[in-house]
C-alpha cells in the first residue's frame, strides 16, 4: 500500500504484511482447533507496535513468529476476559483467592519483564498466566504449554511463579470454582457483558 503525497510517498506494505501474517496464522489456528469454548469475545484488533491486551478490544501485536505462540497469546488475552467475568460472577471466590495469593507470594516481580509493571496486574498475571497455560494445553498438550510459557519473555518472573507451583495454584483455583474454566459457549449474553468491562472487581486488598 502507497500513500502518495506531493512531497512524500509513504510505504504502508510491510505493515500490511506483518499484520496479515498475523491474520492469516489466526484464521488458520481457528480452524485447526474449536476455540469456541475459550472465545469470550469475538472482535480482534492487529496493531504492529502496540503490547497486545484484551480490553476493550483485544488486540495482538505482530512480534509473534510461531502459530503455537500465538495461540498461547489469544488465549491469554481471552482469559484476561474470562478472569473479569468470574471476578464479578463470584466476587466471594474472587476476594479469597487474592487473598491468598497475597499471603502465598508476598513479593511477587513488577519489573519489566519479569513483572507487569504493578503488584495489582502482577498478581492478575499469577492467575490469567496459570489459565492460559490450562487452556493451551488442552489444544497442544501439556509440554508444549509449558514449553512456551516458560520461554516467554514477557512476564518471565510471573511464568516461573505459576510453574513452580503449579499444583497449589491448581488446587486454589478449583477450590472458588474458577476452574475447571467456564466455557464462553456455556455462558449468558449477560456474562459476555460483565466479562466486556473494563476492570476486574475490587479485591479490598490492593
Amino acid at each position: 500500500m502507497l500513500i502518495s503525497t506531493d512531497t512524500v510517498a509513504i510505504d504502508l506494505s510491510e505493515t500490511r504484511k506483518v499484520s496479515e501474517r498475523i491474520r492469516s496464522m489466526l484464521l488458520k489456528l481457528r480452524a485447526d482447533h474449536d476455540l469456541a469454548q475459550y472465545e469470550y469475545t469475538h472482535p480482534v484488533r492487529i496493531a504492529p507496535g502496540e503490547i497486545s491486551h484484551s480490553h476493550p478490544v483485544l488486540t495482538l501485536n505482530t512480534m509473534v513468529r510461531e502459530e503455537s505462540a500465538l495461540l498461547s497469546l489469544y488465549l491469554h488475552e481471552q482469559m484476561h476476559w474470562y478472569v473479569t467475568w468470574y471476578s464479578h460472577a463470584h466476587h466471594d471466590g474472587w476476594k479469597t483467592i487474592w487473598a491468598e495469593l497475597l499471603h502465598r507470594y508476598p513479593n511477587v516481580p513488577v519489573a519489566f519483564p519479569e513483572g507487569a509493571h504493578s503488584a495489582q496486574s502482577s498478581y492478575l498475571h499469577l492467575i490469567v498466566n496459570w489459565l492460559e497455560i490450562e487452556a493451551t494445553a488442552g489444544f497442544l498438550g501439556r509440554e508444549k504449554a509449558v514449553e512456551i510459557a516458560a520461554r516467554n519473555f514477557v512476564y518471565s518472573g510471573l511464568y516461573r511463579i505459576v510453574l513452580a507451583d503449579w499444583d497449589g495454584l491448581a488446587a486454589l483455583y478449583a477450590s472458588h470454582g474458577l476452574t475447571p474454566i467456564h466455557p464462553a459457549t456455556a455462558m449468558a449474553d449477560h456474562d459476555l457483558e460483565i466479562a466486556a468491562r473494563m476492570d476486574e472487581a475490587t479485591t479490598d486488598t490492593l
